[in-house]
């Protein structure tokens, strides 16, 4: 006997017996005195040698380790002490005591088991009698009997089970106060509150008691053993109408006392099916079927089993527990066995996670995955051996689990003695219980705590941080490192998607106190155990996927970080396509992880989505039947020879869709075969039932094992099973790029099959020690590839013991040789995958047609056929991936020759599908300009074109492509509409290039004091190709109800065709951004006047729906069609329009009327005295009459003021009719000519300011005018608005006096993107004007999203200073940087440019803008980060452009199409033969461009081109026919190679940008230059004028214009003439000859010029006469002396004297007297006298 006795012992006479052995564990030692042994004297022995009748082991168990020094400490505790002790230092038994009397022996065997329960050991003592009485061992018996019974009185009354009631206490006493404090009056807040905690108090205290209560049933029952069925312990233990343990008939010491520390454990877990026990087994004691809803936490997982094991339900067989996954079976089968070690004999508790029909049913609980119940019921559909099967995590709904829940039920019907229990934590109850003849439904509640639920959605959304992965993935490893940080310690439970998530995640979470954990279902045991341990001083980060929401138990979980997302694989009946697709998870999935975070204490859960979404989610996850293909339950349906399949009773029957889907695919794999319209297994069919794995993957082992290549077709089988994760694609970039290098030497032409299987067997025949080295340096995931080694195992022993065959382990195919396995495997995989067969489109846009759909899909990036340089015509795939795009994955290529060996054949017609193969057709010669207007913004036009095109040709695979750097646009379309597609594509082509010709810059010949300046049109060749001097229209303003219904080119011909005339500018509003109007599209401009008026005319014509608009533009004072460049004051100016009354009306307080009415008696103002009276109408008013008409209001309201202190709220005058007003423009002209004096004398090309005069309405009093200054002139605008105060305009009545509004307003935009990125900064900016007076400053978001900032402050300058730092924020930073030549910023046109500015922004939270036109880019942000992005965007654009400039090729025409990987073999991953070759190169290998990109000079490429060249030759043999890049332009001006290139759009010919600046510069001095034109001989495009505007800077760009207006002027001969005023800018036409000269009024210089002569305009005088006055200025005073005797000349100084009357005497103004009579002259005026006296007589 082993440790056991009967229950019920008697003395028996002394007989010899074999030895028997005792076991036993350690507790605490309870208060009884130690028993005495019986003594008996025993005949005596011989002296020597020694001899010992009983031996004593202290066996330790396997779980245990010991110390000698511990075993001394005990044995020295024993009295007697023993005779003989021996020690040993290791193995299974630490000591050895021997004795010779029975006495000391029993007591020494009681002692030590009174030493175990007290805790003092752990040893088992094993009892060995040479010598033994039956009465000895009976003896021993009733003393252990009566120290367990002893030990377990004390554990009912001892201070394990009064610290419980002692909560319960507590609970009852706090229930008492929270229900005494509800009677009190209390807010409904509060008590609510106090009502749910009383209720949960009350839910915890019955949770308690009910584990108390099943504590004491439990030792009750244990008494009840011990004492031979005898009663011994009734305190609070219900009455068992059950038996709820099976100890069996005899007493076994070492499992009794495992068993109470078991139950010792379960009152301190307090799991809540603990308190359920007793009826949950009377449920299924007494019900064959139950279905049990445990929330998560129950343990119900773990404890149901032990539960039916202890009560014998199952009786001699087995109870079998399913689990959807491998991992929870492993992983609950250990956590059993350690729970119930000892409880058990050993072996009780297995799991099998993979099926074997070797296995047995021989163990008391097995764990096993459901679909290896499946495969045992298909070998024995009685499940003999099975007593009782629990399905657990129900809520799954696996495939496997719905199937399985069929099966049973009906085994059911034919095993009454079955029984089954469904378990689930969220599933739908009533729909199971239906389902099971409506059986009963039983809850446990879960032992959560409260869980704090936080919706925090991140910013991320659709936006990828990582090539590859979702933005979801960055934010959960954000998220976890924020938590991390901030919260306290607990561990960090993070849900993810897929296997290489929670890896990506891993592997970039970063913080030095945690450590990140995986978890999935690909995991090892060893592996997944970890998630279990303890890292000192570290908290637990676990990143797992949704095994975590239920099948695992994870202690410690405070956090849990829900991304809401769950990648689901979907089986699509319309596409016939399993879709690997990630999407939102459902709601009972989103609490279970929840839930997770409440396991031991109170947690937060943070979903990284909306509220709103939770809400929008599906209540419960879809079954997987209805989810999946169908394939693997058809075939087991069948395989049990049910025939109607579509009448199975499913627990959620499929769609019949599905099925016949499934059926097809079936029929495909010949898996089974149709007799008679009835479905039956075939041969093969059976091979794949019983290797129970997806018929693909049996189609493809037993089609290996028929063409002789068995190993390749086992291991073809799991590397497809784990394909997406044996490659490694993590960390930084560099490292990504590393891993894609390495990846390369792996790739086979033949697709990803291939290339995993080249993987696995150069992995396998490593040796065990370097494999995980191997894997590290060639980024292959070591777990993946094991997994895939158990794999091979599995599905190894399955073929040999299942199937009887042989397998050989020798491999036949070599990844290095093309022989006839190659066509082998590919035929195999090609019956295997035949209905995911797929075409090349012929477009890599659309990728590849899917033969059984027509769905267009592309490859995923790293499918390994993306490495070579063409694609194969025809492919397999897996399955479609379905992220933000779907993709094909796992993709083989084969011939078109293999779809006709297919057996049965292919459900599709390959011939047909090989006609409708689109052709490409490439264009060539475009510029780079002409391209980008053909494709528009966002590839508006394109898209557009597409659509058309597609319309017409009613094929919507045509596709347009544009490659801008090569300066081409690919054309995809079937071979009979390429023609009608070019013939579309040229039309829309040759619409732009005409557009692009005819641009021009309508500009304002000078800004001066004019209203309307004279305007020129500067375009192609730098030519004036309109000179307007009549003040016509040659612009257009067009209006649209709907202007996003229309198509811009479809406009623009429309008013081309109309108006017989060509557009030569747009300018289109976007959506609001520069136009209040939102009906307003644009503007356009035409090359003529006359264009212009007939498309006025169309005014009023239906167009997309709706009228048209068409005015004529009103251009701004100062303004060319753009936003002044300099920053605003702006000034509010009035003038009233109506005549004063010469009434008043003064506002102000009743209770002051009658002291004003004081106050203004006798008032005078203006020189009259006023009357004053009480407003009759209004009560606040004082009304005064006879104030001089020509007063204002201000002039009125001063002396108003000086009259009374009383406050006067508002004054002002009552007005009658108004007066004509004038137009806008005059008023403008006047109010400029008033404020030019007061600014500086600048040029006349420009004018510092911008006067608007709105029009009035005719309510209006007063005319309204806003002045914009410009802001750096605010002294000079603050003078002028002084000068303009009070002032009456010319034109005006003297009443229409000004009045300058003492507040000046500023404002400044931002878009919402830049805004985004300053706000902060702005804020503060802000903030820090509040404490200003008389200044205000507010934020105002607009319609577009864009922002404004308003200011406003009592002078300019303080509007101008407050301006100032707000502008160089606005404005962001503007990079000078001298590296920066225009072509290196060309880069940041392309789309790595493009990324590049993404990932600054993103790393640097700025905002980076470059204007393509200008070619200028500015950083906005903070000051510090803008320094930042501006460095890191330097430097990243020079490494770009030196590794842009220097490449070499990898695929192309006349390449072979495994170049790169020839070279990757020959010069290794990290091209480091290379380098040995070219020393001093940079060389970096890019497999997606396909490029080696090189550091360094022309010399190093040259070198590098010729070694790959000779790789290439090498490769495909001496014919091949690359061609070497020549990079070589020669500039047709310097005739050197070409740098700092630039293309001109025209034409494509490329020069030095210096170069052709010097053309230009050339051009402003030399007048015959223009046109300016190509200087390539033969060419003579002119140069557009959008080049021009990218080469030459504003400043450069206006002196040509200047010069070719020169030019322009000069080529009139003599039409046009400029200003005779020096350096006056402005021109006139000439009058014809023979029509008189009309005068010119220059609006720059307001001098008057005649239009014939071209001199100072001469009214009432012809041409000829002014020119003759103007040569000799005297000539018609001398004409008009002739004949006059009044009229004489001076004889000393010649001026001409009229004397009409007086004497003879005159005095000239020379000073000379003169006589009149003689014209002699005098010095005085006496001497004249004399003279007259003496000579002529005094009546003379």
């Amino acid at each position: 006997m082993n440790g056991s006795f009967p229950s019920n012992s008697s003395r028996n006479p002394p007989t010899r017996r074999p030895h028997r052995q005792f076991y036993g564990y350690q507790h605490p030692r309870p208060s009884s005195q130690p028993l005495q042994p019986r003594h008996r004297h025993h005949p005596p022995f011989p002296t020597t040698p020694p001899r010992y009748n009983f031996t004593i082991q202290l066996c330790s168990d396997s779980s245990s380790t010991f110390r000698k020094p511990d075993v001394q400490t005990i044995i020295s505790k024993l009295n007697p002490s023993p005779e003989c002790s021996t020690l040993f230092n290791s193995g299974s038994v630490a000591a050895k005591l021997s004795f010779r009397e029975w006495a000391h022996t029993l007591s020494a065997v009681t002692s030590l088991w009174r030493f175990r329960l007290e805790g003092t050991h752990s040893f088992i003592p094993k009892f060995i009698s040479k010598v033994l009485v039956p009465s000895d061992m009976d003896e021993l018996g009733q003393n252990l009997r009566t120290l367990f019974c002893e030990h377990i009185k004390a554990l009912l009354e001892g201070d394990l089970v009064k610290k419980w009631q002692g909560r319960i206490e507590e609970m009852s006493n706090e229930i008492a106060a929270i229900s005494k404090g509800m009677t009190k009056r209390n807010s409904y807040v509060v008590f609510n509150r106090l009502d749910e905690r009383k209720k949960r108090l009350l839910d915890e205290k019955e949770l308690l008691a009910s584990r108390l209560r099943e504590f004491k049933t439990f030792m009750s029952c244990l008494l009840r053993h011990l004492n031979g069925g005898e009663v011994a312990y009734e305190d609070g233990v219900s009455e068992v109408s059950l038996q709820l343990f099976n100890f069996g008939g005899e007493c076994d010491w070492d499992r009794t006392h495992r068993l109470i520390l078991r139950e010792c454990r379960r009152l301190e877990d307090g799991l809540p099916i603990y308190t359920c026990r007793q009826e949950i087994l009377n449920r299924i004691h007494y019900e064959q079927i139950l279905v049990l809803i445990g929330e998560t936490g129950s343990g119900k997982s773990t404890q149901l089993v032990q539960f039916l094991a202890d009560s014998g339900i199952a009786g001699n067989e087995s109870i079998v527990c399913t689990q959807p996954r491998k991992i929870a079976a492993i992983s609950l089968a250990h956590r059993v066995r350690e729970e119930s070690l000892g409880c058990y004999k050993d072996g009780f508790v297995c799991c099998y996670p993979a099926f074997s029909s070797d296995q047995q049913f021989d163990s008391g609980i097995i764990y096993m995955t459901d679909n290896c119940l499946l495969q045992h019921y298909m070998n024995d559909k009685n499940l003999s051996g099975i007593s009782c099967i629990i399905v657990d995590e129900a809520h799954e709904r696996s495939l496997n689990t719905d199937l399985l829940l069929a099966m049973v039920k009906d085994l059911l019907t034919r095993r009454g003695d079955l029984r089954l229990v469904i378990m689930s934590a969220t599933a739908d109850a009533d729909q199971l219980a239906e389902y099971f003849f409506g059986c009963d439904i039983f809850h446990v509640l879960g032992r959560n705590f409260p869980v704090d639920i936080r919706y925090v959605p991140c910013g991320t959304e659709g936006t990828s941080v990582s090539s590859t992965v979702a933005s979801y993935v960055a934010d959960v490893v954000r998220m976890a490192i924020e938590v991390h940080k901030r919260e306290k310690e607990g561990t960090i439970l993070a849900f993810l998607t897929s296997q290489f998530e929670v890896e990506w995640a891993c592997d970039n979470f970063e913080a030095s106190s945690a450590v990140a954990l995986p978890l999935h279902g690909k995991l090892s045991f060893d592996d997944q155990f970890r998630i279990f341990q303890q890292f000192h001083g570290k908290r637990k980060v676990i990143f797992a996927t949704n095994v975590a929401e239920t099948s695992l138990t994870i202690p410690g979980v405070k956090y849990v970080i829900d991304s809401g997302m769950v990648k689901e694989s979907k089986f699509e009946p319309s596409t016939g396509m399993n879709v690997l697709r990630v999407c939102r998870t459902s709601q009972s999935s989103a609490k279970q992880r929840a839930g997770r975070a409440g396991r031991t204490e109170p947690g937060i859960c943070y979903r990284l989505y909306e509220e709103y979404d939770f809400e929008l989610m599906a209540p419960n996850q879809e079954p997987e039947i209805r989810r999946v293909h169908l394939g693997v339950a058809v075939l087991r349906i069948l395989a049990l020879g049910i025939k109607n399949v579509r009448g199975f009773d499913f627990v959620d029957a499929p769609s019949s869709k599905a099925i016949d889907m499934a059926i097809r695919n079936l029929l495909q794999l010949g898996a089974i075969k149709q007799k008679n319209d009835v479905f039956e297994l075939s041969e093969e069919g059976r091979y794949i039932v019983k290797l129970g794995i997806e018929p693909r993957l049996g189609k493809m082992i037993l089609g290996c094992f028929n063409h002789g290549l068995g190993k390749e077709g086992i291991v073809l089988a799991a590397v497809m099973a784990n394909a997406s994760s044996i490659f490694c694609r993590v960390g930084t970039n560099d490292n990504k790029l590393k891993a894609d290098c390495l990846k390369v030497q792996f790739c086979h032409h033949s697709g990803d099959l291939f290339t995993l299987l080249s993987v696995y067997r150069e992995w396998e025949n490593l040796p065990r020690d370097r494999k995980n080295s191997w894997c590290w340096q060639n980024s292959i995931n070591a777990k993946s590839m094991r997994r895939c080694q158990d794999t091979v195992k599995e599905l190894d022993f399955c073929l040999q013991k299942e199937l009887n065959f042989i397998v050989p382990s020798n491999w036949k195919w070599d990844p290095l040789k093309s022989t006839e396995h190659d066509k082998r495997l590919k035929k195999v995989i090609l019956s295997s995958l035949a209905e995911n067969a797929a075409m090349y489109s012929g477009c890599d846009q659309l990728g590849y047609e899917v033969a059984l759909t027509g769905q267009h899909v592309r490859l995923h990036p790293s499918c390994s056929l993306e490495i070579f340089g063409q694609k194969p015509n025809w492919v397999v795939f897996g399955e479609l991936l379905a992220i933000t795009n779907q993709y094909l994955v796992c993709v083989t290529a084969f011939d078109i020759e293999s779809l006709h060996t297919l057996n049965p054949p292919p459900l599709f017609d390959a011939s047909k599908m090989e006609s409708r193969k689109l052709q490409m057709h490439v264009m060539t010669g475009f510029g780079k300009t002409l391209l980008k207007k053909f494709s528009g913004k966002s590839k508006h036009n394109i898209l557009s074109l597409e659509s058309r095109i597609r319309s017409a040709c009613m094929d919507e695979r045509i596709g347009i492509q544009i490659n801008v750097e090569q300066n081409e646009i690919l054309l995809f379309a079937p071979s009979q509409g390429m023609e009608k597609v070019k013939d579309l594509v040229n039309e829309v082509l040759d619409c732009e290039r005409k557009w692009l010709h005819n641009e021009c810059m309508e500009k304002c010949i000078y800004h001066g004091i004019s209203a309307s300046p004279p305007v020129a049109l500067f375009g192609a060749g730098a030519e004036i190709k309109h000179l307007e001097l009549e003040k016509r229209c040659l612009t257009v303003d067009i209006f649209h109800s709907n202007v996003n219904a229309i198509d811009d080119k479809e406009l623009l011909m429309f008013l081309e065709k109309h108006a017989s005339g060509n557009v030569c500018a747009i300018h289109k509003y976007s959506n609001g951004q520069e136009s209040d109007n939102k009906e307003r599209w644009g503007k356009v401009t035409f090359l003529s006047p006359d264009a212009v008026r007939k498309a006025v005319e169309l005014n009023g014509v239906e167009f997309a729906g709706s009228s048209l608009k068409i005015i004529p533009s009103q251009m701004g004072l100062g303004s060319d069609h753009k936003i002044f460049s300099f920053p605003g004051v702006k000034a509010k100016v009035y003038w009233p329009r109506r005549a004063s009354k010469g009434i008043g009306i003064v506002k102000c307080d009743p209770l002051d009327v009658g002291l004003l009415l004081l106050d203004f008696f006798n008032l005078v103002i203006g020189r009259k005295p006023v009357r004053c009276e009480r407003g009759r109408k209004y009560l606040d008013s004082v009304v005064i009459s006879g104030i001089d008409k020509e007063l204002s209001e201000s002039e009125v309201l001063d002396v108003l003021r000086n009259a009374t202190k009383r406050r006067i709220m508002d004054f002002f005058l009552v007005r009658g009719d108004s007066v004509e007003d004038k137009p806008s423009g005059r008023y403008e002209e006047a109010l400029l000519r008033e404020i030019v004096p007061f600014m500086p004398k600048r040029n006349l090309h420009t004018i510092p300011c911008h006067i608007q005069v709105f029009p009035p309405e005719p309510k209006d009093q007063f005319i309204k005018a806003f002045i914009t200054f410009d802001g750096r002139l605010h002294l000079e605008a603050a003078k002028a608005l002084e000068q303009l105060e009070g002032k009456v305009l010319p034109g005006c009545l003297r009443w229409q006096k000004i009045k300058c509004q003492q507040l000046f307003h500023s404002s400044l935009s931002c878009p919402g993107y830049i805004y985004a990125v300053i706000k902060k900064q702005l804020g503060d900016l802000l903030a820090s004007f509040k404490h200003l007076q008389g200044v205000e400053c507010y934020l105002e978001e607009n319609d577009n999203r864009s922002y404004r900032v308003r200011i406003s402050a009592n002078a300019t300058r303080t509007v101008a200073e407050l301006r100032r730092p707000l502008e160089e924020l606005v404005n962001g930073r503007t990079i000078n940087h001298a590296s920066l030549t225009p072509t290196v910023l060309q880069h940041l046109f392309s789309r790595d440019g493009i990324n590049l500015m993404k990932s600054i922004q993103q790393e640097t939270r700025t905002y980076i803008l470059f204007d393509r036109q200008s070619l200028r880019v500015r950083i906005f942000g903070s000051s510090v980060d803008a320094a930042a992005a501006e460095q890191k965007l330097v430097q990243s654009l020079m490494h770009y452009h030196g590794s842009k400039q220097l490449e070499v090729h990898l695929r192309g025409k006349g390449l072979p199409p495994d170049l790169m990987k020839q070279v990757v073999k020959k010069l290794g991953p990290d091209l480091h033969g290379l380098k040995e070759k070219v020393p001093g190169a940079n060389l970096t290998l890019s497999t997606k461009h396909h490029m080696i990109y090189i550091r360094g000079d022309k010399e190093l490429k040259c070198k590098v081109e010729e070694i790959v060249y000779e790789i290439a030759q090498m490769s495909s043999g001496p014919n091949v026919s690359a061609e070497r890049s020549n990079t070589e332009v020669i500039c047709p001006i310097c005739l050197c190679e070409v740098e700092d290139g630039y293309q001109l759009e025209s034409c494509s010919h490329m020069f030095c940008q210096l170069c052709l600046l010097e053309q230009c510069e050339s051009a402003i001095k030399n007048l015959d230059s223009f046109p300016i034109c190509c200087a390539q001989e033969g060419c003579r495009a002119p140069i557009l004028l959008r080049d021009l505007k990218s080469l030459l800077p504003i400043e450069k760009l206006e002196e040509l214009f200047r010069a070719s207006l020169g030019a322009f002027v000069a080529s009139s001969r003599g039409t046009i003439r400029f200003c005779p005023s020096p350096d006056c800018p402005s021109v006139y036409q000439v009058a014809d000859p023979g029509t008189p000269g009309e005068p010119f009024a220059c609006g720059a210089c307001s001098a008057e010029t005649c239009t014939r002569c071209h001199l100072e305009y001469h009214p009432y005088i012809s041409c000829e006469r002014y020119r003759e006055f103007k040569e000799d200025p005297d000539l018609s005073l001398k004409d008009w002396c002739k004949g006059k005797d009044h009229v004489k000349t001076c004889p000393v100084c010649g001026f001409t004297i009229e004397k009409t009357e007086g004497c003879n005497h005159v005095e000239c103004r020379c000073g000379k007297h003169i006589c009149w009579v003689c014209l002699d002259f005098f010095t005085t005026s006496g001497e004249c006298y004399g003279h007259l006296r003496s000579v002529h007589s005094p009546f003379e």
